[in-house]
């Protein structure tokens, strides 16, 4: 069962898909992070994150830095970049 502590933390109201996507492209476009990193800052769980990435790195808008059972680097691409900058995601 989930503390208390955790279940405020991603207590809010649910986002769809595409403004999910966007906020991790959006922490992606300030530098390199783990799925960890991104999940803290997208206020998404780790689960969820790491569904979404499996999405993004599919579409080519993010790719994998590096890469190992502990842990996963993500940065974002030029394409990804020219995605949210177009605000087509």
């Amino acid at each position: 069962m989930k503390s208390k502590q955790s279940k405020q933390k991603y207590n809010h109201q649910k986002r769809n898909y595409s403004k999910i996507r966007r906020a991790l492209l959006k922490s992606l476009a300030t530098g390199q992070k783990n799925t960890s990193e991104l999940a803290n800052i997208s206020k998404v769980n780790w689960k969820t994150t790491r569904n979404h990435l499996i999405f993004l790195i599919g579409m080519g808008y993010v790719r994998r830095v590096f890469d190992s059972p502990q842990v996963r680097i993500i940065e974002i691409t030029e394409k990804g970049l020219k995605v949210l900058v177009a605000k087509k995601i």
